[in-house]
């Protein structure tokens, strides 16, 4: 077997991935579906690598180690990451700037929480240490008894390793705190500021998906701030000034993007009723 043409399936499938995921980036910000398509590329990436790993294996015990502490971290670390920031974004609070900073304080406490458990690997990781890589590292090392194998290497034994997982999540964690602060910052810079809507008399009788199709139109046509607006200020201002409950807003939009047909159905029942309307007035 030729160990270094092997190793160079492994990196181009994280070349491929990165350049995905950076599309990703240079797209949009980090709304729920674009999330969910990081997901996935992440998800196809790993299972390249285990069928990679399953039918052509390692040439020797140092192939395998640089594979488990290098290459699938380095997928596996932005898939853990990912679905973070996933459940992070579909549970944040449609609430003022200063609601949705508590929010991001809590999850950054439980990731440093996570670090501050796993110190002792934190080092290992940060040091470059290798003493202990033949345990860490190889799927069939005697040294580690059972009982304290994780529950994910004795799902899949022949792809997964005592500490790759543990890593991965240390690597993940370590970026999701950046992430976090990113946020906290961009929030405490927000300038626009929402003006309360008090004891509002209006109540939006139509079906949710038509105010969040009109949300997003509002968004995507930049007319407020001159498009300096995040989405969900206007989705915060639309619940205070109608009494709805639009904390799914993301799931909803993905929901009418993915319909074959009438995908803006609101807003074109509202064009027809305008343009109807005028000719009313034309008569």
């Amino acid at each position: 077997m030729n160990q270094f043409f092997t190793m160079e399936k492994y990196k181009q499938v994280i070349s491929d991935l990165m350049f995905n995921l950076e599309s990703l980036n240079n797209l949009t910000s980090k709304s729920l579906d674009q999330l969910e398509l990081a997901i996935a590329y992440c998800k196809q990436a790993l299972e390249l690598m285990r069928e990679l790993v399953i039918i052509e294996g390692f040439p020797n015990q140092e192939s395998e180690i640089y594979f488990f502490k290098k290459l699938k971290p380095e997928v596996y670390n932005k898939l853990l990451y990912y679905l973070a920031v996933f459940d992070m974004q579909s549970n944040l609070p449609s609430i003022n700037p200063h609601g949705q900073i508590k929010y991001y304080k809590v999850k950054m406490k439980e990731s440093l929480q996570f670090i501050n458990v796993h110190q002792a690997e934190v080092q290992y990781l940060q040091c470059g240490f290798s003493h202990l890589d033949k345990s860490y590292f190889t799927r069939d090392s005697s040294e580690v008894p059972l009982p304290k194998r994780s529950e994910y290497y004795l799902i899949d034994e022949k792809f997964h390793t005592w500490h790759d997982h543990i890593f991965s999540e240390i690597m993940a964690h370590q970026m999701l705190l950046e992430y976090i602060q990113e946020e906290i910052m961009r929030l405490k810079k927000q300038k626009f500021s929402i003006v309360p809507v008090l004891k509002s008399k209006l109540t939006w009788t139509g079906k949710r998906v038509f105010l969040v199709e009109l949300a997003y139109g509002i968004y995507f046509t930049g007319m407020i701030n001159n498009g300096g607006v995040e989405i969900k200020t206007i989705i915060e201002i639309f619940e205070r000034l109608f009494d709805v409950d639009l904390k799914d807003y993301s799931r909803i939009f993905l929901d009418a993007r993915r319909r074959k047909i009438d995908r803006i159905k609101y807003l074109n029942i509202m064009r027809g009723a305008l343009e109807n309307a005028m000719d009313e007035f034309d008569k």
